[in-house]
């Protein structure tokens, strides 16, 4: 039998007092063998301390791995923190930014609005017919960088150095 075998209750008392004969050819010095029939009871024996050396070996690779692969995950984490971080404060400052933006835009309509209140009917007319003159250059400008565009956009291109 082998450490990871199983053995019946007789055997495996012998087995922790190393009382069993080990297998005689001498290549497997974990193997030892029972001679007991009993089968009903079988449990599995436990390593002898000489036994599990190795093991030991390489369960201290496992933990040295595992230290090592907390270490660099502990590493990345305190990177993504200070991301965030960095994201939040520029995340709030953006929000003051658009904030101050919005109150300032509140003031300037609200001035215009007190501004408007106080003109009469027919000054409320001139200023209607000044934007809307000032909405038809806008208009033409507008026409007029359109065309332009137009013009570039139409323009032969060049393919392998040679005009189309």
């Amino acid at each position: 039998m082998i450490e990871s075998d199983k053995a019946c209750e007789g055997c495996k008392e012998k087995f922790e007092n190393d009382e069993l004969p080990k297998c005689s050819c001498g290549r497997l010095k974990t193997r030892y063998t029972c001679d007991c029939k009993e089968k009903g009871n079988e449990k599995e024996l436990p390593l002898l301390p000489h036994q599990n050396g190795g093991m030991a070996f390489f369960y201290e690779r496992q933990i040295n791995s595992l230290r090592e692969e907390l270490t660099a995950t502990e590493e990345e984490l305190e990177i993504e923190r200070e991301e965030v971080t960095k994201f939040q404060e520029k995340s709030e400052e953006w929000s003051k930014r658009q904030k101050q933006e919005l109150l300032d835009r509140i003031k300037e309509l609200e001035a215009e609005n007190k501004k408007l209140k106080e003109l009469t009917p027919q000054e409320l007319l001139d200023e209607i017919k000044r934007l809307k003159k000032e909405v038809e250059q806008l208009k033409e400008q507008n026409k007029q960088v359109a065309q332009v565009e137009i013009k570039f956009s139409k323009r032969p291109f060049l393919l392998f150095g040679k005009k189309t």
